[in-house]
């Protein structure tokens, strides 16, 4: 599908003429769930910045999701299909619900194979998302929250409330959670984008590395990651 349909978005060439960012988005969550973040980030890059098209350098629209977005529209006229073509309608609730179920399960989604119930923590979260805490080559100190992803009193599938903070340290080549709710008996698992695992804990106790996937016990309110 992503090889034959997406030139930048999911494209609907059978009867629309028109992208689908409601069909990227489903496209993206699903490259999300099968362990591919970097085409998920694409998709979803695309697809923000559908949500701002242009037309010879006027705006056409300004933060609506769209039901269909147009090939000229998005191209600014330089591809303009001689048989019909849609914009669809904007907003667009589904394409708009779309949207938010993927940043959900970006920042965290469940599992329940087997018996086994476990957070996957930060899955969809890119390395440029949360540059670090840096201060800029002018000295200033950066913006509250840079280079944190937090997540406060989320519902679960578990029944239960879940929370987490993570913060990146470029230098140290190092990322830390802390879990501030969680449901009882759920463990975590980490699948960091930041670059090869090289050690983990857990609660300042050693984690045995096995790939890039960092499995995280349940009850445990700290961890943290290094890379290299």
């Amino acid at each position: 599908m992503y090889a034959h349909f997406v030139t930048g978005g999911f494209r609907h060439d059978a009867a629309w003429n028109a992208y689908g960012p409601y069909l990227t988005m489903q496209l993206a969550h699903a490259c999300l769930l099968a362990g591919d973040p970097g085409r998920m980030d694409e998709l979803l890059g695309w697809t923000m910045d559908a949500g701002f098209p242009s037309v010879a350098g006027r705006a056409a629209a300004l933060g609506a999701w769209n039901e269909q977005h147009a090939y000229p529209v998005a191209s600014d006229f330089a591809e303009a299909p001689f048989s019909r073509w849609y914009m669809g309608d904007i907003p667009h609730g589904w394409a708009a619900a779309e949207y938010l179920l993927l940043i959900r399960d970006i920042l965290f989604f469940e599992a329940d194979e087997d018996h086994d119930p476990h957070l996957y923590i930060a899955p969809g979260v890119r390395p440029h998302w949360v540059p670090g805490g840096e201060r800029s080559e002018m000295g200033v100190p950066p913006a509250e929250g840079w280079g944190r992803v937090t997540v406060d009193a989320a519902p679960t599938l578990f029944g239960s409330l879940f929370g987490y903070r993570l913060a990146h340290d470029p230098a140290a080549r190092t990322v830390t959670v802390n879990i501030t709710q969680a449901p009882d008996g759920v463990r975590f698992v980490y699948p960091c984008q930041f670059g090869e695992v090289l050690s983990a804990e857990a609660n300042g106790q050693e984690l045995a590395v096995t790939g890039q996937d960092v499995r995280v016990p349940a009850g445990t309110w700290r961890f943290s990651v290094t890379y290299a």
